[in-house]
């Protein structure tokens, strides 16, 4: 029996909208005379004002520069150096957490998120006026919003791509008539209901090596150390780049943090994600948790969860459940979105042509024409993103519609149980390595100069290393499919300096 099941509902969501959203303890808010704001009380809430405009917060900032603030320190600061709009969107790029900012001045009311989207924005402009909820369910039980019937989508739902992509949705669409996801480095406009890209600003300026190690390790560890200073923290430890990393960036907060790996059927006690941390944490003196897998979910918890989110059928669904009951109060950390740095998942010529048909076969989606449409609508605004902005095409996508769509999911599905923190979710941070011009597998040498830079012992056991069967198997494959180049990057990978498809569960 799941106790306290009211206060569960809809647990850190919010909604806005042109009546209140009536439920036991949710704070309200007057945005203006047409829209209120309603917050479910796990949802933290925070305000600054001045003589010409107002900042909300829903959620928490992290400031790597001053990892003592808290989200009224960094707000009010940020708040006070900016004087509009404009201003306050590039003020906000060194800042991570999870959040969403809401501008209003006499004219403006304005909305934006977290660098990669994972505090969610569901958004539909109705008869009524403008709605907005951290869910497209919750918009649509709301409000008596039906399914979207239209033949391609129904389509896309039922087919083998959508379930074996783990429900991963294209586009700003979503499953119901007029609701829309707000695609990160994008704002939306509470009053007209219109969306507008405001990142990237300008062509990004090439930074040496050296320089970005720095710059990037004090990043990570201020993050750390602003993270570990606001809660309880949990670190996921696996044989991969991106927690790696994080472990190195923890060192000066290591007997704070609570490294562990969850177990789940699709991960044994034998396999390399947990061996390698195993032997890597007893070497450095820390203790390594290894979390035995939930058999077994309680209905109850599912049924609630799946009334809160698209809460999806997965093996690793057991880790949030497993969250629920042992892991509340505290923040788990994790390296989602360090994929988007490292360039880690596809290939790219500079004259290929980036097209819906082209984006839906690189996201293993197939040839659906709802998955193909909305690919094609997106990548109409970036076409020309290497031309005027010197950032790879696919760097964009992975950044707005794998991290910003797919990423995002997971992160909600948790909140019943726990809130997360990923020190890459950060634009700054991002900017900085993805600034360093490189050649093929560059960035992950990139990775092992700030491990090195961070914490140098963390170095100690291999790195995604690929057992010889399997580099052998995949020699031979890339051998046939295009020569020395791509053989090349198997032996890469074999040492670990290479990169590998998204296999690594770090939640």
């Amino acid at each position: 029996m799941i106790p306290n099941t009211e206060r569960l509902v809809f647990r850190r969501q919010f909604i806005i909208g042109s009546r209140i959203f009536e439920r036991d303890d949710w704070v309200h808010l007057p945005l203006d005379d047409r829209l209120f704001l309603s917050v479910h009380p796990d949802l933290q809430i925070t305000q600054s004002f001045r003589q010409n405009s107002q900042l909300i917060l829903l959620g928490y900032l992290i400031d790597p520069e001053h990892p003592d603030w808290s989200n009224e320190e960094i707000l009010q600061d940020i708040h006070q150096q900016c004087s509009s709009f404009e201003q306050l969107l590039q003020g906000m790029d060194h800042c991570g957490g999870r959040w969403i900012i809401l501008y209003k001045d006499g004219k403006q009311l304005k909305l934006f998120h977290d660098a990669c989207g994972m505090r969610q924005v569901f958004y539909t402009v109705q008869p009524e006026g403008m709605w907005c909820a951290s869910q497209a369910s919750t918009l649509a039980d709301h409000l008596g919003i039906e399914l979207d019937e239209n033949e391609d989508l129904q389509t896309f739902l039922h087919s083998p791509q959508y379930h074996h992509s783990e429900n991963f949705w294209p586009g700003d669409g979503s499953p119901y008539c007029g609701i829309k996801h707000l695609t990160p480095n994008h704002y939306l406009d509470l009053h007209s209901g219109k969306t507008a890209r405001y990142w990237p600003r300008a062509r990004l300026q090439p930074i040496a090596l050296r320089e970005a190690v720095q710059q990037a390790s004090n990043m990570l560890i201020g993050s750390m150390k602003a993270i570990a200073n606001r809660s309880e923290v949990m670190l996921p430890v696996t044989a991969g780049w991106d927690s790696r990393i994080l472990l190195a960036a923890s060192r000066h907060v290591s007997s704070h943090v609570f490294y562990y790996i969850s177990l789940h059927p699709g991960l044994k006690k034998d396999s390399t994600d947990v061996t390698i941390p195993s032997r890597l944490l007893a070497r450095l003196g820390l203790p390594f948790h290894v979390l035995p897998s939930i058999e077994q979910l309680d209905g109850s918890f599912v049924s609630l969860n799946k009334q809160n989110t698209q809460m999806r059928d997965l093996a690793k669904s057991s880790i949030i459940y497993q969250h629920f009951l042992r892991s509340q109060g505290k923040v788990n950390i994790t390296g989602n979105h360090s994929e988007i740095a490292r360039e880690a998942y596809y290939d790219y010529h500079p004259k290929r042509e980036v097209t819906g048909s082209f984006l839906a076969k690189h996201a293993r989606l197939g040839k659906q024409p709802y998955v193909i449409d909305s690919f094609e609508h997106w990548s109409k605004g970036i076409r020309d993103a290497k031309e005027k902005w010197d950032i790879n095409p696919l760097t964009l996508f992975e950044w707005e519609q794998i991290s910003g769509n797919w990423g995002a999911i997971y992160v909600s599905e948790q909140d019943i149980a726990i809130d997360e923190f990923s020190p890459f979710n950060n634009r700054k941070l991002l900017i900085t390595v993805l600034s360093v011009k490189h050649s093929y597998g560059l960035r992950n040498e990139l990775y092992r100069e700030m491990i090195r830079e961070m914490w140098p012992e963390t170095l100690q056991m291999p790195i995604n290393p690929l057992p010889f069967p399997k580099l052998l198997k995949d020699l031979c494959k890339e051998t046939l499919r295009g020569g020395l180049y791509y053989s090349y990057r198997v032996l890469q990978k074999g040492r670990g300096r290479g990169v590998r498809k998204r296999k690594e569960e770090t939640t």
